[in-house]
Formats: C-alpha cells, sequence, structure tokens
C-alpha cells in the first residue's frame, strides 16, 4: 500500500465576534491549522498535521508540493520508515522548520492510513497501549489581567485537572505578582507550571530576571519552569538550571532531534517537551523521548494545533515506554473536537487509551468550507 496523492488542507477558526483569546504577549484573531492528507492506491486517506501551521499556515503548501516528488510511492504498511526516508531525501533543503512539521505530518498520516486499513488504533501499531490511562494537564492560562488567570485556573479545577500550566505576564514584576495570586487560590493538591514564553519571544529577558522569578518559583513548588530562555540559547538554559533548585523544560519549537540532543547533553534541562508535529514525527519523537529518559530526565510532550495532532500526540503517548505525562490545551477551539470521530475519552485528570481505528480523525468537505483559511490572522504576538 502506497502513497499516490499528497494535499495541504489550510483551515481557520474565526473569533471575530466572541470573546477574544488574548494575552500580554498577543491575541488569537483565528485559530490556523495546516492539515496533510495523503490518499493510498486502495483509496485509504490518512491525516496529518504540521505544528508549526498555527502560525506559519501559509508556507505549508509550496512544501507540500516540494516534497511531493519523494512522498509519493512510500510504503504506508511501513510508516515507521517514511519520515527518515523524507529527511534522507531532503537533506540539502529541508532540515528543520516548517519542512520538518511537513514531514512529520506525512509519516503521521501514513500511521492514521495504515491503522484505518487494518482496522486497529495507531497506539497498537507502535506496540501499545502500554498503559490503560495517561495523566493530562490543562494548559492554557492565558489573560491580560491577574483575575482572567485566576479564573481560568478555578474552572480546570472544577473540571478536574490537578495540574494546570498558565503563561508569564510581561516582565518579571507582572509575571511574579501572578504566581503569589495563582499560588494563593490554588485548592491543596493542585500542581502548576508556569510557562516564562521566552522560548520564542521577540526580546526575551535578560538572565537576571529569569533568575528572579526562578527564585520566587522555588518557595511555591512548581512542578517546572517552562521555557525560560530563548530557545537557541542553550548555555542559558545551562545556567538557568544549575542555579535553581525548580525543574526547567525547553523546548517546544524545536524541530530536529539533534536540538533536543544538544540541550540535553550542555545539561540545559530536567524536561524535554518535544512536539511529534514538529519534530519531525513519531518516530523522532520516540527517538528524543528515549534519549533523555536515558540520560535520567524526563518528557513531557508539547501538544498544541487541533484534533489531528491532539490524536497523533496521545496515540504516541500510549505507546512510548516512561511517558506518564502529557498536555492538553482546554482553550476554546473547535478544530480540536470536530475533527475527531468519537470524542476523547477523560476521566478526571486522564485520558484512555483511544479505540478508533488509525488516529479516530475524520475531515469532510463540510468541515473544510466552514473552517475555510482565513490569510494574514491566526496569532498575533506583539
Amino acid at each position: 500500500m502506497k502513497i499516490v496523492k499528497i494535499r495541504a488542507v489550510l483551515l481557520s477558526h474565526d473569533y471575530t465576534g466572541r470573546p477574544p483569546l488574548a494575552w500580554v504577549g498577543g491575541r488569537i484573531e483565528t485559530w490556523d491549522a495546516a492539515l496533510v492528507e495523503i490518499t493510498t492506491e486502495d483509496g485509504v486517506t490518512g491525516l496529518g498535521e504540521v505544528a508549526q501551521g498555527i502560525m506559519g499556515a501559509q508556507a505549508v503548501p509550496g512544501v507540500v508540493d516540494a516534497l511531493r516528488r519523494y512522498a509519493v510511492g512510500l510504503p504506508v504498511d511501513e510508516p515507521a520508515t517514511v519520515g527518515d526516508a523524507l529527511r534522507a531525501s531532503t537533506a540539502f533543503w529541508a532540515r528543520g522548520g516548517v519542512a520538518s512539521g511537513v514531514i512529520a505530518a506525512i509519516e503521521v498520516a501514513a500511521f492514521d492510513a495504515l491503522g484505518k486499513a487494518r482496522g486497529l488504533p495507531v497506539h497498537e501499531l507502535l506496540g501499545g497501549p502500554l498503559r490503560e490511562r495517561v495523566e493530562v494537564y490543562a494548559s492554557g492560562g492565558l489573560g491580560v489581567e491577574e483575575d482572567q488567570v485566576v479564573a481560568w485556573v478555578k474552572d480546570m479545577e472544577a473540571r478536574g485537572f490537578s495540574t494546570v500550566k498558565f503563561r508569564a505576564m510581561t516582565g518579571p514584576e507582572r509575571t511574579i505578582g501572578l504566581i503569589d495570586r495563582v499560588a494563593a487560590a490554588l485548592e491543596p493538591g493542585t500542581r502548576f507550571v508556569l510557562d516564562a514564553v521566552q522560548g520564542c519571544a521577540g526580546t526575551p529577558w535578560p538572565l537576571d530576571d529569569v533568575l528572579r522569578v526562578g527564585k520566587h518559583l522555588e518557595g511555591h513548588g512548581p512542578c517546572w519552569f517552562e521555557e525560560p530562555c530563548r530557545a537557541e540559547d542553550v548555555a542559558g538554559y545551562a545556567a538557568v538550571r544549575d542555579a535553581l533548585g525548580v525543574p526547567v523544560s525547553g523546548v517546544e519549537s524545536y524541530s530536529t532531534r539533534q536540538e533536543f540532543e544538544r540541550l540535553i547533553e550542555a545539561g540545559g534541562v530536567d524536561i524535554v517537551q518535544p512536539d511529534v508535529g514538529m519534530v519531525g514525527g513519531v518516530m523522532e519523537f520516540q527517538r528524543v523521548a528515549a534519549r533523555a529518559f536515558g540520560a535520567g530526565l524526563d518528557c513531557v510532550p508539547h501538544i498544541w494545533s487541533t484534533g489531528v495532532n491532539l490524536m497523533a500526540s496521545v496515540h504516541t503517548a500510549f505507546a512510548t515506554p516512561q511517558l506518564d505525562l502529557i498536555e492538553l490545551c482546554t482553550l476554546p477551539n473547535p478544530l480540536r473536537e470536530e475533527l475527531l470521530a468519537e470524542p476523547l475519552r477523560i476521566e478526571g485528570s486522564h485520558v484512555l487509551a483511544p479505540t478508533a481505528p488509525g488516529l479516530g480523525l475524520r475531515l469532510t468537505p463540510e468541515l473544510e468550507r466552514r473552517y475555510a483559511y482565513q490569510p494574514g490572522r491566526g496569532h498575533v504576538i506583539v
């Protein structure tokens, strides 16, 4: 069973006329997505998602066109070889960035198609499920005022989540104030994560400010301090980790396994956060996770985007040894739920192993019309 067709599918969910999704670093005007659909010679389709598409969807169709000559003819019944084959054919120009995301989407789509053809969930193709349930933490915490973030945290507790992640405010002083407000509002037993959002910041905090926030965090016992430095500042991550008594994590925007290897070798993090749809696909994700676990570190995947990347990540989590915590974005986004063939089964703060064939997705012409792509909007960073 081989790939005979491949196409990019761009979608947008429009927030016009609804309460805006805004935080101190920007706003979400439309929730954009870049999907890749493959078709096999037997007419089976599979879906994958380019995680970079939330901010760079328009770049994806051109990369898909450039990869088409290498993707068509690849064996869907050997999906674990698809990503490596594409990387081997395109090493001159596709080492990282959006190209890595497109390669990931094609590989994931091959797993999806094979799962549907065989009537098996993707995690079974990967040798899972290794467990019946995986813990999820609530990820969101956007707001321009402290009250907005605190209200979201309380809502997540009411929904049964035992761990919540919220974003830093502008500058260290406002962030320290937010930490105190949230920590005081948490129920006993609720854990929290602070995402400093410096990984892709236009003007990242100076190291002294990062350490000031990190030292303040030490008194509140967070699960981890996420992305305190720009993604490429490996020495900065190592300095922060060396200076603080709280775990340090990163870097969701890394698009190659080699970037994670350099970060691990430098002693930059306690927790790696690869994204299946950004780092090159399921196989590269599992290689990063194995490298981290082998070094005595942890791996907690970054999961954002739509239901496509969500399900690719969930299936991968159920088939990855030692991985016991994943992210669940709780911001309103119908592209997360409406692309699912059946609802994600969540009990309290745990997700149960999916049972639908493939990734458990559906993409219809009606959904493509309803969520037609709107260029020039998306996530606006200020």
